[in-house]
């Protein structure tokens, strides 16, 4: 960069031989002789035309050309930055990287292993979340289910059954996957009496899954929400299931006791009643194997239990603490045998049975268990 210098006129070419003149209107200049030093320029003076400076700072947004330095020319490229965003002359901040949206580690380390451990992962949790469903169907700890080995003999089978056929270098990595589904399909087939443990499952691997992407919460309130619906319609269905299962046992219970239950003759009850309770221990079966559900009832009524081996069991230890009078535990050989009616009704008031189970079990009825079998069950009590 130049001093910056004030332009001259050009100087007049004269013919030889003729004086020169100055211009009309200007003062004859007379300038330094020949070989001295040109006089110091005042820059106090302000000059009559236009002067360029290339040390000037640039305006912002127009740069100059760079054939023709110290005049303006066109805008190339982007624009500088405005003043005051950076030093001037300083080197330019490094760009910064797009910004991702967060991501958990759980779900990055899944990501990035491939689909061959995420489809293996989402298939042991499938069958994780149906496994309780299947061995538990009302999830009742008391009530599993009957035979718990067919769905894992089915996704073992199909494994063997893959090696076996040499299919596993045909699938090339995926032979555990595909007997993975074919076990969980078999869980799924299984647990089919209640369809809601299918959504609760689903939930249940929604929320997993929701947690594995957080902080993204959505799929975990979309997790959360179907799992509150699935329970609830879980819930009444495993009452309707238990319900169901419940009349089965009434009614396997009033087969078996119109062929193979029963007395053959109606007077064998009430001895029956007495020996129950006389012995060294308390038998309820011989009674609870012949008693029908509404006279259970009653009995456990008005014995304050459960259920007819805990109330044989109480009147047994009510005889046992207070005594009372011997029991009868035979028929008499000159009684009639009772046989030819359907239904009968014996009082017990003063054998031993009344007197440690109350005067409101005092009196017992029986009726035959079939038309055809002709064996008499007890279907009642009554108050002597």
């Amino acid at each position: 960069m130049g001093e910056p210098r004030t332009p001259e006129p050009p100087e007049d070419s004269q013919p030889a031989g003729r004086e020169a003149h100055p211009p009309v209107g200007t003062a004859h200049r007379s300038g330094p002789p020949a070989g001295e030093a040109p006089p110091p320029v005042d820059m106090t003076k302000q000059p009559e035309g236009p002067v360029y400076d290339d040390r000037a700072p640039v305006p912002h947004g127009v740069w100059y050309h760079p054939a023709a330095p110290g005049h303006p020319g066109h805008q190339q490229g982007h624009p500088p930055p405005p003043p005051g965003s950076q030093q001037q002359g300083g080197p330019l901040p490094p760009p910064q990287p797009p910004r991702l949206p967060p991501t958990s580690a759980g779900w990055a380390w899944l990501r990035a292993r491939g689909w061959r451990p995420a489809v293996g992962v989402g298939i042991a949790g499938a069958a994780l979340l149906l496994i309780p469903f299947f061995l538990f169907p009302t999830l009742d700890p008391g009530k599993p289910v009957d035979q718990w080995w067919p769905p894992f003999a089915i996704g073992l089978g199909a494994l063997v059954l893959l090696s076996v056929l040499r299919l596993d270098r045909l699938l090339k990595g995926w032979t555990w996957h595909v007997a993975g589904i074919v076990f969980v399909g078999a869980l799924v087939v299984f647990t089919k009496d209640n369809p809601w443990a299918w959504a609760l499952a689903l939930s249940l691997g929604l929320i997993l899954a929701g947690l594995l992407r957080l902080p993204r919460w959505q799929l975990v309130v979309a997790g959360a929400v179907l799992c509150a619906v699935s329970i609830v319609g879980f819930a009444i269905t495993a009452s309707r299931i238990t319900a169901a299962e419940a009349q089965k046992e009434i009614q396997a219970g009033n087969e078996v006791r119109a062929t193979v239950g029963g007395v053959p003759n109606a007077q064998e009850v009430p001895p029956l009643l007495d020996r129950v309770i006389s012995g060294r221990v308390a038998d309820p079966q011989p009674l609870c194997r012949i008693v029908a559900p509404v006279a259970e009832t009653q009995l456990t009524a008005a014995t304050g239990t459960a259920d007819c081996t805990s109330a044989v069991t109480a009147i047994w230890q009510e005889r046992a603490a207070a005594g009372g009078p011997a029991p009868v535990t035979s028929v008499r050989s000159d009684a009639a045998p009772m046989t030819s009616e359907r239904t009968y009704t014996l009082s017990t008031c003063g054998s031993a049975w009344a007197a440690a189970a109350g005067p409101q079990l005092g009196k017992v009825t029986v009726a035959w268990t079939d038309d055809d079998a002709r064996r008499y069950s007890v279907t009642g009590f009554q108050p002597c």
